[in-house]
């Protein structure tokens, strides 16, 4: 996605920085591409990637639903007008006050533990037309990074395959229908190939537990997608499951972080000669967007407005002003900064990182004293604010 320098001046002279800045059109875009690839599918955004209210509202408005772990964020869910057929939770850790809500409210729950389905169906006793659905653990490597393999084996995450024939017999002693059957293999997986290996490890699974007598109602292929198309990854599930119509998505990142920007001013210089680098010290940091200390995540830089003149000796890095040695934010900005933009990048130059619509805001601290940062919607070419910047009161309220 491309980001307007006019219209990112704009947003900072009206809200200051650090700034989120989230372009709902070409998030709801990215929606649209998607339900292209799966018609009928329920296409249930993950929310905890970016909880934007307005950037939900408008999700939610044009066919979304959503994906939640939390009673906060089905609240949010459906405080932004998506209904309750189309939320999906999910959760290893789920209390039973927000089971109750959940089934109250009609939402289809998961449970990724077989003490977990015992309780929930415990439970569904008391919400008629209660719908529970399984995640499954598929033991499957994606080849990510190892904080984001929520598939492999090892992971806290999900059933295994090996307790299904316990988990349908459970179901079975229920009286409860299957309501889903699925499972959640990682985060910016750019493979195809573990979607559609997934893909068939969920198909055998169905059959499984339709020969049980419990057809899954609906097949949950989760998340993860980075970079390729919708339609590559249906072409690569469609083998296993040519009705698209019975399956649910869940996809977070790959909706909305090309959708989103962080802006950030240089407040000051800092050169290490004897290291052969130098650094641009910025007012974001890793409270503001901590995967690359996280994940090592890389993130594209560009200039949008041009500072006091800076040389360096050697690479120039982006750093915050957090009191941690890892909050960088990018290493070596001449893979994407000309020589002449770098020689402007110095005191007061307006910065946009790229690709934060997705876990930069959701996963933005306090730490350090920090106050959050206001968060900008962009929508048929207008501005307009969605979140105000936080105050020293906000982070005091609740303090004793």
């Amino acid at each position: 996605m491309t980001l307007d320098p006019a219209l990112a001046l704009d947003a900072t002279e009206r809200w200051g920085t650090p700034l989120y800045l989230t372009d709902l059109d070409a998030a709801a875009a990215r929606l649209a591409l998607y339900h292209a690839a799966f018609p009928g599918a329920l296409i249930a955004y993950a929310i905890k990637a970016n909880a934007d209210p307005q950037l939900l509202r408008r999700l939610a408005a044009d066919g979304a639903g959503c994906e939640v772990v939390t009673a906060v964020e089905l609240a949010r869910a459906l405080r932004a007008g998506c209904p309750a057929h189309r939320i999906v939770m999910n959760g290893v850790g789920k209390r039973d006050e927000e089971l109750h809500l959940a089934l109250a409210a009609g939402a289809l729950i998961n449970a990724e533990s077989v003490d977990e389905l015992v309780r929930l169906l415990a439970l569904a006793a008391d919400h008629a037309g209660a719908r529970i659905g399984v995640r499954l653990n598929p033991a499957l490597d994606a080849e990510t990074h190892p904080h984001l393999a929520t598939g492999a084996a090892g992971a806290k995450f999900g059933i295994s395959l090996a307790d299904l024939p316990e988990v349908l017999s459970r179901f079975q002693a229920a009286g409860q229908p299957v309501a889903s059957l699925g499972a959640h293999i990682g985060s910016n997986i750019d493979s195809l190939e573990p979607f559609a290996e997934l893909a068939l490890r969920l198909a055998a699974a169905a059959t499984q537990a339709t020969a049980a007598g419990l057809p899954p109602e609906r097949i949950d292929i989760g998340g993860g997608l980075a970079g390729a198309d919708p339609e590559a990854l249906a072409d690569a599930v469609r083998p296993a499951f040519p009705d698209t119509a019975r399956l649910i998505l869940e996809p977070g990142r790959s909706l909305v972080a090309d959708a989103g920007w962080l802006l950030t001013r240089v407040v000051r210089t800092q050169p290490r000669p004897e290291a052969a680098c130098g650094y641009l010290v910025a007012d974001a940091g890793m409270t503001e967007l901590i995967r690359p200390m996280l994940y090592g995540a890389s993130h594209r830089v560009s200039l949008v407005a041009p500072g006091e003149p800076f040389s360096a000796t050697g690479a120039t890095h982006l750093a915050g002003p957090i009191c941690e040695a890892g909050d960088i934010l990018a290493r070596d900005l001449a893979q994407w900064l000309s020589p002449d933009e770098l020689a402007r990048a110095g005191v007061g130059a307006l910065l946009a990182i790229h690709q934060v619509g997705a876990y930069g805001a959701a996963m933005a601290s306090t730490y350090n004293g920090r106050l959050r940062p206001a968060e900008v919607v962009l929508e048929g070419g207008e501005l307009r604010l969605s979140r105000r910047r936080e105050t020293l009161d906000d982070l005091i309220a609740r303090d004793a």
